[in-house]
Parts: C-alpha cells; structure tokens; sequence
C-alpha cells in the first residue's frame, strides 16, 4: 500500500505542476487516483497485483468523483438520475475488475433508469411533481 501511496502522491505532485504550466482546468487528484487504479488494475489483471481491497477503494473513489462531477454540471432536473447513474457507474467499474456480467443487476439498473425516466417525463403533472421533487432534492440538505 505504501508503494500505491507514493505513486499518487508522485503523480499528484507531477499534475499541480503539469496543470500549472499549461493552465488547464481539471482535477488534479482525480487524475492522480485514476491512472494509479489504471495502473492496478492492469497489473491485477496481467501481473501479480492481488489487492481487491485497495483497488476497489481507489476506484470507488474515481466512482464519487465521476458521480459528483456530474451533478455539479448537470442541470438540477437531471438529478432525479442520481441512484440509477451512482449505480451504474458501481457496475461498469465492478465488471472492470471482476469481468463479471450479472444479468440480475442489469435489469435491476434497467429497471431504475426505466421508473426514473417515467417520473421524470411525467414531473409537470401536478400529482407527480411532489415525488420528482422529492428525487432531485434527495442529496440537497447535507
């Protein structure tokens, strides 16, 4: 772990600097995070990496990451999407490491984006504008 750490922290260190110097916009952290898992998961697929449990915490952390990106720039009507895109982002990035496809998850997934879809056309109806209210707001009080 101690090895992962100091490749962050060194790519970390590179981006600020990179990032400085050609004046862009992006997260320096998350590419620091993300092309370590990339790393990982590379060598966990075709080498000797066997840590599941630091790989899976490294690419959760890009899941957040993604996850609130995406509400920060998507219009607030679009938030009603959270859970389906949260966990949709959970299983691409699961069948990453694992190469498992689980047939039930996906029409689970399926099955959330096709309800979330149903309230969200239907939001300007009177009756319904209560529960899409109350999908867009779920993360808004903390």
């Amino acid at each position: 772990m101690l090895y992962v750490f100091l490749a962050i922290s060194l790519v970390f260190i590179a981006g600020l600097a990179i990032k400085n110097y050609l004046k862009n916009s992006f997260c320096v952290i998350c590419v620091a995070v993300a092309s370590t898992w990339l790393v990982l998961l590379y060598l966990y697929k075709y080498s000797d990496f066997n840590d599941q449990i630091l790989l899976g915490l490294l690419v959760g952390q890009s899941i957040t990451g993604i996850f609130y990106f995406a509400m920060r720039k998507l219009p607030k009507a679009l938030r009603i999407f959270s859970l389906p895109f949260l966990l949709t982002l959970t299983a691409i990035f699961y069948w990453l490491i694992t190469s498992e496809v689980l047939l039930p998850v996906f029409v689970l997934l399926a099955v959330l984006w096709v309800g979330t879809w149903a309230i969200f056309t239907s939001r300007s109806d009177p009756g319904k504008k209560k529960i899409a209210d109350i999908f867009e707001q779920c993360c808004e009080d903390i």
